[in-house]
């Protein structure tokens, strides 16, 4: 496999951006595992401070806990009168400054997918990030081209690969974009080629789904 530095260049702008976005993490977990996670908040809404984080939860989703934040209320609605399975959780009544970020935990079973002829299946997580002044609205769900992409968690066969796959990847685009900023050359990078092979299809979805947030 061949990549072009106008292709990594590309890749690391987007690469760029994602770490202004709502995201989970962490995002690869394994069919049924136990996962630990947060939805990671970097930011206000244009210089304004962060109020309430409001959460809808995939159906795919049936075990899930959402857990407090210091100084931060807390609330969850279910799906039906059993309570057993969350449909939407919302952290509110803080204050997070604009310029700060600040993780809201939760834990959830990961669906027992099969993955036996697929790479890996991808949960969306839309969010609505309310501010003192405005908000900011993490829905986008592909096909949707426009507007903030939903936090995501990608079921994977090898989550520990995938992550490690994710972070090379970002890390040689992110080289390659450099070193095409100071030579107009088209050459392809060697360090692309050498790539672990397994990355491609994870990388592939990523960049599909969401954008390489990490």
């Amino acid at each position: 496999m061949v990549f072009t530095r106008a292709a990594l260049s590309a890749l690391a702008l987007a690469l760029s951006t994602v770490s202004a976005h709502v995201t989970l993490s962490p995002k690869y977990a394994e069919p049924g595992q136990n996962l630990s996670t947060s939805f990671h908040v970097p930011h206000g809404c244009n210089g304004s401070s962060t109020t309430s984080i409001f959460v809808t939860i995939p159906k795919e989703i049936t075990a899930l806990t959402a857990q407090s934040v210091p100084n931060w209320n807390l609330t969850t609605t279910y799906r039906d009168s059993s309570n057993a399975s969350v449909e939407t959780i919302t952290w509110f009544g803080g204050k997070l400054s604009p310029e700060d970020a600040l993780d809201f935990p939760l834990s959830l079973t990961v669906p027992n997918v099969d993955l036996s002829a697929q790479s890996n299946v991808t949960l969306y997580f839309p969010i609505i990030q309310t501010c003192e002044v405005g908000t900011a609205n993490w829905t986008s769900i592909p096909p949707a081209v426009s507007g903030e992409p939903a936090p995501t968690l990608l079921i994977v066969k090898n989550a520990t690969q995938a992550a490690a796959d994710a972070i090379a990847m970002k890390g040689t685009a992110t080289a390659s974009a450099h070193g095409a900023s100071s030579t107009s050359s088209s050459s392809t990078t060697s360090a692309a080629n050498n790539l672990y092979a397994g990355m491609l299809p994870i990388a592939a979805a990523a960049v599909a789904a969401i954008g390489f947030s990490l």
